[in-house]
């Protein structure tokens, strides 16, 4: 595409994006559908509503491609200390959560760093294991909820007490790992304290009772495209989840995210003409429970996925902050990214920092190119209003919304029209490498996400 073309088509989406409240507007109607957990009636209306409004643009193979999935569905929970007190205290369940009835003493690991589970192991067996959701900022990467459980289990711990590291009296929510051995409840940073100052003077014994639903279910990938002009079966896939947790609506996490993949559809859907690649719109089903939409769209694609030269995931889109590019350890697509940045002219800070948590982690494991755009130049230790009830329709900013929708509009535009894509896909055993060289084959055996087999290779 000629550069001067390129320009105007640039200057059109800049304007439209600018101009526009469809971003917002979209958000806003996917809160009045609820939370969209995986199981519930707003779901199923939150993806039919997407549906909707990728025919309206007029994007092409619009679908609802269905997955199974291990669900789960909110019950009971109580937790009560049984001495040197008797209090009961505010607490929920976290997700794959059974049902269970434990009474223990509790044992404080503070920020579950690897050190600190395997400094206190004799003391974990056998008691309740209070944790801070924090991940500190001296340690040399964030340890995730999933990794932090893992141990505690791997420990001999039978229960799991998740406190929130930061204060308001909200409790954060979010799902450990399918066929979860110990119940996990989650507390407020103010109750979690409570506990900890009750262990300064001396034991305290807990009891902890749940009561949840767990059954297989089917939720979808919504998917649309916009077809390629000069390589139609080379694509370039833009996605994020539209499911939030059930204990808010969800509007950071990940409405906004969601928003951004569709006001990109909408604003390049008026310049399909140019696309050299096919562009790919997907919003994953089921996320927060455990990647399942994600690692199903990756099974279902198998025999295409040689084609699918790009991923990016765009969970949490749309919130405040410059954005950049956090590529999965694909660094030789660096130099590329920064000379598109540059021909942007956007400050778009690019490098590798490879997440486990995200929906571009499935494409990263089958050796496909991604990233995710992200906040880059923070020291992030905590959630902010993600996973807690806070996460409502206030804390959406239209102007984020558009930036990034812009951003990522124009982003893609070029991806979709470089002549000779820099980027390859990696072997299986290439993915096994680099995890092992980032120290992630400890970290996956927590979280029961395991890709590789014992002797090396990947499972079957």
């Amino acid at each position: 595409m000629p550069m001067a073309s390129l320009r105007e088509v640039d200057r059109q989406i800049i304007a439209d994006a600018w101009t526009s409240d469809a971003a917002y507007e979209l958000v806003e109607r996917l809160c009045a559908c609820g939370s969209r957990f995986p199981g519930t009636p707003g779901e199923r209306e939150a993806a039919e509503l997407l549906v909707a409004q990728m025919n309206r643009w007029g994007l092409s193979n619009v679908r609802l491609e269905p997955f199974e999935y291990p669900g789960w569905t909110r019950g009971s929970c109580q937790l009560d200390i049984v001495a040197p007190e008797e209090h009961q205290l505010p607490a929920i369940s976290l997700p794959h959560t059974g049902t269970f009835d434990v009474e223990a003493e509790v044992v404080d690991v503070g920020y579950g760093t690897p050190a600190l589970f395997d400094s206190m192991a004799a003391e974990i067996a056998g008691r309740i294991v209070l944790v801070d959701a924090k991940s500190p900022a001296y340690f040399r990467r964030g340890i995730h909820r999933m990794e932090k459980y893992g141990r505690a289990v791997a420990a001999g711990a039978v229960g799991f007490i998740w406190m929130r590291d930061q204060a308001g009296h909200l409790v954060e929510t979010g799902a450990l790992r399918p066929g979860a051995e110990i119940p996990g409840v989650a507390v407020t940073r103010e109750d979690g304290l409570r506990i900890r100052r009750l262990l300064r003077q001396g034991p305290v014994r807990v009891r902890i009772r749940t009561d949840n639903v767990i059954e297989q279910r089917t939720s979808w990938n919504v998917v649309g495209e916009l077809e390629g002009r000069d390589r139609p079966g080379e694509v370039i896939l833009v996605g994020a989840h539209v499911d939030g947790h059930d204990i808010a609506v969800g509007a950071q996490d990940d409405a906004s995210g969601t928003a951004v993949v569709m006001e990109a559809a909408r604003l390049l859907s008026r310049h399909r003409e140019v696309l050299g690649r096919t562009v790919r719109f997907v919003c994953f089903g089921a996320e927060e429970l455990g990647l399942f939409g994600s690692h199903a769209y990756v099974a279902q694609h198998a025999d295409e996925l040689d084609q699918l030269k790009f991923m990016l995931n765009l969970d949490g889109a749309g919130r405040e902050g410059d954005k950049g590019l956090a590529l999965q350890g694909c660094i030789e697509l660096i130099p590329y990214f920064r000379r598109v940045a540059a021909d942007m002219k956007e400050p778009l800070l690019v490098d590798s920092n490879f997440g486990l948590h995200s929906d571009m982690y499935p494409f990263s494991l089958a050796g496909v190119p991604s990233g995710y755009l992200a906040v880059m130049e923070e020291v992030r230790t905590g959630r902010n209003w993600g996973h807690t009830a806070a996460d409502t329709l206030d804390k959406v900013s239209p102007r984020w919304l558009r930036l990034d929708s812009m951003l990522v509009a124009r982003l893609v535009l070029r991806m979709a029209c470089w002549p000779e894509w820099p980027g390859r896909r990696r072997t299986r055993d290439e993915v096994r490498d680099l995890m092992e060289q980032l120290g992630f084959l400890e970290v996956l055996k927590y979280t029961g996400r395991m890709p590789f087999s014992e002797e090396g290779g990947a499972k079957a």
